[in-house]
This record gives structure tokens, sequence and C-alpha cells, in this order.
């Protein structure tokens, strides 16, 4: 399954935000698994992009563009995919708290939301996933 490592990533990503810790604990928590999403996001579209639509990216940003074009990332969400690449650029600097926390509200609830409405539409992909 091409997509499983991004499905369960993401769903560890999803329930992080669930979490009943400390709030700076909960931050560090859903800030990792986002960047762990993020990576197999990405990379799950550059695969895509690649074998279903001959396209070649090299970057989380170039392969987020043509997905974009492409039709797999909805048009309400390009602009998070957008800043999703920088806040994931920003996820070094976590050890400064208010850096952390705008990080996190970024995160949930938008960019999971975004996140989902890709992984929806990989997943009724169905040559892709077999």
């Amino acid at each position: 399954m091409k997509i499983a490592n991004l499905e369960k990533a993401f769903s560890n990503l999803q329930q992080s935000q669930f979490f009943d810790y400390e709030f700076q604990v909960k931050v560090e928590v859903v800030t990792k698994r986002f960047e762990y999403s993020f990576e197999a996001l990405w990379k799950t579209l550059k695969l895509f992009l690649s074998e279903e639509k001959g396209l070649e990216c090299y970057s989380p940003m170039d392969c987020f563009k043509s997905a974009y074009q492409t039709g797999m990332i909805p048009e309400q969400y390009e602009q998070d995919f957008i800043k999703m690449v920088r806040k994931r650029n920003e996820i070094v600097h976590i050890y400064n708290e208010p850096v952390a926390y705008e990080i996190y509200n970024c995160i949930v609830p938008r960019f999971i939301e975004a996140i989902s409405a890709v992984v929806d539409k990989l997943k009724q992909q169905k040559s892709f996933d077999s």
C-alpha cells in the first residue's frame, strides 16, 4: 500500500490533538507528529505525481504546487499548503514557546483539515494505491 505510511502518520497526528496532556506537552507532540505527516505527505504526493501524472517534483513546495495544479489539493487549501511549508521549516525553532504555540494553532485544526482533504483524494485514486 503506497499511502499506508501516510495514513498511519496522519492518523497519529489527528489523534494527538485530543490528548489530555499538559498543553505544552500536547504542543510538542502535535508539532512532531505534524512533521512526520508532512514528510509522508509530500513524499507520497511526489510518488503519485510521478507514477500517475508523469510529473517530477523535488521539494515539498514543488510537489504541493503540482498537486494543486492537478486538482489533488482543493482550492480552499492552496494557501494552507504554502503556509504549511513555512511552518514546517520553523519547527526547528520549537524551543521558542510563542513560535511553538503559533505553529500548533496552524496545525489544529486548519492544517489537519487540509491534509485530510489530500489523503482522501489520494485514497480515491484506486490505480495508485494498488
